[in-house]
């Protein structure tokens, strides 16, 4: 089985149909951390607040990003804390971002994201691919 590690950069593209969105697959065999649905509904609420979106339509992709969530294997962030701060410190990169880094490591997964700065980063650990 192979594994993808998608963190929550790849989830907005999804959910927001941003560019890049279709060549993004997600099954049973994509992994993210479980703070990736939180910086999902922040994209929600920000969509709604930026007028990209409206209240109603904030249902629906709420309801998509659950279960979105709920098809693919999730971890706890906090199991990945330790080897997260010393790459951040390596990197100079945000937790937030190499805690997905770590996880991918741990499972010698590709990671996906559509962050630049941490597909740099993350290619020092593991291979990675930058969503456009």
């Amino acid at each position: 089985m192979t594994v993808i590690v998608v963190d929550a950069s790849v989830l907005v593209k999804i959910l927001l149909k941003e560019p890049g969105w279709e060549e993004i697959s997600i099954d049973q065999n994509t992994a993210m951390l479980d703070y990736a649905l939180v910086g999902g509904m922040n994209a929600i609420w920000k969509a709604v607040k930026k007028r990209r979106a409206t209240k109603e339509t904030s249902r629906n992709l709420i309801t998509a990003l659950k279960l979105l969530g709920g098809g693919m294997l999730i971890f706890e962030a906090k199991s990945f804390f330790e080897r997260g701060l010393e790459i951040a410190l390596k990197e100079d990169v945000t937790i937030c971002d190499v805690l997905y880094m770590a996880l991918a490591e741990a499972l010698s997964a590709e990671l996906h994201t559509a962050d630049e700065k941490q597909y740099y980063a993350a290619r020092n650990y593991v291979k990675a691919k930058l969503i456009c």
